[in-house]
């Protein structure tokens, strides 16, 4: 039999919704041979029993077929032995109630499925047997995944169909939905390809004013079910608002982030946008009394957040700012409708109580069946228990990674089991909470000195102790700089030189002192202008004490609060005519007008005001990345003109690669990381990713020695920094990684007698922590060829020798005994000393 071909013809049958005989005979053969194999497409049942247990197990299969490619349950097959033998034993007469089916379904799923139930007689031999036909059709791309909106608990208690679990059919299994690969499976077009040629769509490109992950939560750690909650809620048809409450500190903020993540790396076609609203900015400011983060969106009360819904859902900014409230709420309404959003309404808890109100109320007016509203507040009373997802503390394995997490971050010891549940308790699985003790715990104190401390004086009042304590040892230099961070943000050296009057030696000395105390941090910005910045606790307790640390306090928070505003306002510059047609073009694009939204665009690029802009050129390009009848070449120059016109948004990076890696080259795709990676700000973890594959497979692919090596050096130092960021199920993976890449430059450069080569690359594996007993091997290989003037350069002859030297101390150091590779290492670093080479460089010293 011809599996793909039968699989093919299943397929088809599914996507027409055939349930005749022919389905049957592509399985069944007429000698009575079953085709022993259930896959992605259909599944095998001996009968169907009018229990509780039964049910719930055919409707996980029902909706798990669904959300995949379709599928049948076919009845009254036997499996004689597993996966290899099975038989037509038959069933009885009407065994599936229909209608009882499809309200069992509605029942746990809270909407109908279109099934269809037919039973089918065949001749087997010399005998006839009924066949049960279930067909379960293929899930909509537009619409959203079907998840249980109550738990399926069968009679030993175990949970068959888990609350606001999705479900999809893997090979012969029904699998819960948990990986980002698997939620971009959810929204794709699930075409059953099997190797036929075919047109591949393009990823639908979710737009966003996301800030940066750095800013809101550089590592996210557990809460699977909280963002399991939030993907099902998505496919409710009577709520479209959410609320995430809890007390501060417990991750709200991060929970929305990465949810919205989710949706935009998903590629679901049911928004068009996300847009990120916040009462605070990307920094804290000490007259909100906020910690800022973002500083693309900002709103104070509810006008201001109705105003900025306008302006993202295709009003001009002089029309808004003539709206009364009214007019704003009726067209925010609007605009929802005819742009498909996410919104997230971050921390209303900024407002007054009554406020708070308001803005609820408001959210459910304005939200609908296309446009969903998630926001963030304190644990209060201003919202119904149904519409709200309370964010409990962390726990259990959560904690403890949310604790290893921290201890590699503030350069502590691990904890053993005992002392996490300690600062679990204690903590109340407060992220927040958990910093604030193990900062004290980074001072000297024991875990339960510094949680008794830390609970004695209300935590803020031990925070505060800790921090003058440590600002007793900065410069006043450094005191200023630090007050300056906390107060904008995150700040380059030119900035604070902007700031601060203080010269680049006094900036420097001053960051390595904050920075040897863990009171700022470094993120990479671009790679020639690194940026600054301090935590949220770190920021408060230091302008709560500002008056105590910095003379005339008050008058210099002025003075850089004038400075903010001044620049703030220069790098604020709207152009509205760009804005409209932008808006313009999206709408066009929505109803298909491909040829009219070109024209739009092209109308406005001719005029010499505009024919530079970025976010034209970038509208250009995705009408043509959506318009089927544009060939996938010049989809490919139009997002590169953009990106040379200057384009740097996320959505554009996205698109650009999704278009390279579907139809263009891999150097193409190598270029569109590297931009990415050079553009987005601080380093990206997803970008990163991508960089290290097609950087690996462009090496694998070149016979060229000079290009595999560049390809496979930056393939290893991604690789390395990808190590550093990624959490344990990727860690192993990239650490495999650099041995295979390092491997592989030693192996093709000492081929190819390129020994400074091979060299560098095995001191630095060795220096990265790769301390395998290869490694020092090869460097006692290589150290004779160091002695050659002609092919290894001084520098690496100093580094090698240098290498040898602390080596053996380091085989020691390990826990494997190692002692026969230090004496053969020591006396490779003798003969080093003891060579003409050497001796000639201490001559000319």
């Amino acid at each position: 039999m011809d599996i793909i071909k039968i699989k093919e013809e299943i397929y088809d049958s599914i996507q027409i919704g055939d349930i005749s005989r022919s389905v049957i005979d592509k399985l069944i053969k007429v000698d009575g041979k079953i085709l022993p194999k259930e896959c992605e497409l259909w599944d095998f049942k001996k009968t169907f029993e009018e229990t509780k247990d039964a049910y719930l197990k055919t409707l996980k299969s029902i909706v798990s077929f669904h959300n995949t490619y379709g599928g049948y349950i076919i009845y009254g097959i036997d499996e004689v032995e597993k996966d290899t033998s099975f038989n037509a034993c038959g069933i009885k007469r009407s065994l599936i109630n229909q209608q009882k089916l499809r309200g069992q379904f509605d029942r746990y799923f809270n909407q109908r499925l279109d099934l269809t139930y037919e039973e089918i007689l065949i001749s087997v031999g010399d005998e006839e047997v009924l066949i049960g036909l279930l067909h379960i059709p293929k899930r909509n791309r537009k619409t959203h995944s079907i998840a249980a909106t109550i738990e399926g608990v069968d009679s030993k208690g175990s949970i068959v169909l888990a609350k606001d679990a999705a479900y999809i059919r893997k090979l012969d299994e029904c699998k819960q939905v948990i990986s980002q690969t698997d939620f971009e499976f959810l929204v794709s077009e699930r075409n059953l390809s099997l190797g036929r040629e075919g047109k591949k769509s393009r990823k639908n490109i979710i737009d966003h004013n996301l800030p940066d992950r750095n800013f809101i939560c550089p590592e996210f750690i557990g809460r699977f079910d909280i963002l399991q909650e939030l993907w099902s809620w998505l496919s409710d048809d009577f709520q479209y608002v959410k609320v995430l409450a809890a007390d501060g500190g417990k991750g709200k903020t991060s929970i929305a982030y990465e949810f919205c993540q989710l949706i935009i790396k998903s590629g679901t076609e049911i928004f068009e946008q996300v847009i990120w609203l916040t009462a605070k900015k990307k920094q804290f400011k000490a007259y909100y009394n906020e910690y800022v983060e973002t500083p693309e969106t900002h709103y104070k009360d509810i006008e201001s957040l109705l105003r900025e819904i306008c302006l993202r859902t295709g009003y001009l900014v002089d029309e808004v700012n003539d709206f009364t409230f009214q007019q704003l709420q009726r067209s925010a309404r609007d605009g929802m409708k005819l742009i498909p959003s996410f919104v997230v309404v971050d921390d209303i808890d900024s407002n007054s109580p009554e406020e708070q109100k308001r803005i609820m109320e408001m959210a459910r007016s304005i939200s609908n069946t296309t446009s969903r509203v998630l926001m963030t507040t304190r644990a209060n009373n201003i919202y119904s228990n149904d519409s709200s997802i309370l964010v409990p503390g962390l726990e259990g394995k959560e904690y403890e990674d949310l604790i290893n997490s921290l201890c590699i971050s503030l350069k502590l010891q691990k904890y053993n089991e005992h002392n996490i549940n300690k600062l679990n308790i204690a903590s109340e699985g407060s992220p927040l909470f958990t910093e604030s003790i193990l900062r004290l715990c980074k001072l000297g104190l024991s875990v339960e000195k510094a949680i008794i401390d830390w609970s004695g004086k209300g935590g803020d009042a031990v925070r505060e102790a800790a921090l003058r304590k440590e600002v007793s040892e900065l410069s006043p230099e450094a005191i200023k700089i630090l007050l300056t961070i906390s107060y904008i943000g995150s700040l380059s050296r030119s900035e604070l030189h902007q700031y601060t009057d203080l010269e680049n030696i006094e900036i420097s000395e001053a960051i390595e002192q904050l920075g040897n105390l863990f009171l700022i941090n470094s993120i990479e910005f671009i790679e020639e202008e690194p940026r600054f910045e301090s935590t949220s606790s770190i920021s408060k307790l230091v302008l709560s004490i500002a008056n105590d640390i910095v003379p005339n306090a008050e008058q210099y928070i002025s003075r850089v609060k004038e400075i903010y505003e001044g620049l703030e306002a220069n790098a604020t510059i709207h152009i509205p005519e760009v804005g409209a047609a932008v808006r313009q073009c999206n709408s066009l694009l929505k109803d298909g007008r491909f040829d009219d939204a070109r024209n739009t665009v092209l109308s406005l690029i001719k005029k010499p005001r505009y024919k530079e802009n970025s976010d034209l050129y970038f509208i250009l390009a995705k009408t043509d990345y959506e318009d089927p009848s544009v060939s996938d070449e010049v989809a490919r120059k139009s997002l590169a003109e953009a990106f040379i016109k200057g384009q740097r948004k996320p959505a554009f990076f996205e698109m650009w690669y999704q278009t390279e890696y579907t139809h263009g080259s891999s150097s193409a795709i190598l270029d569109v990381c590297n931009n990415a990676l050079r553009s987005v700000g601080k380093f990206d973890v997803q970008w990163g990713e991508r960089f290290v594959d097609i950087s690996y497979s462009l090496a694998m692919n070149t016979e060229n020695y000079d290009k595999k090596i560049r390809y496979l050096v930056d393939c290893y130092e991604c690789s390395s920094r990808l190590i550093k960021q990624s959490k344990k199920e990727k860690w192993e993976k990239f650490r495999q990684l650099n041995i295979l890449t390092v491997d592989t430059i030693w192996d093709i450069s000492i081929n190819n007698s390129m020994y400074e080569i091979a060299g560098r690359a095995i001191m630095n594996a060795i220096n990265g922590g790769d301390i395998r007993s290869a490694n020092f091997n090869r460097i006692i290989e290589v150290s004779k060829y160091f002695e050659d003037e002609k092919t290894v350069s001084d520098e690496a002859f100093r580094d090698l020798k240098y290498n040898l030297e602390w080596a053996p101390k380091l085989v020691r150091s390990s826990n494997t005994t190692r002692e026969a590779l230090a004496l053969k290492l020591e006396q490779a670093y003798r003969n080093l000393e003891a060579s003409v080479r050497n001796k000639k460089m201490q001559v000319k010293v």
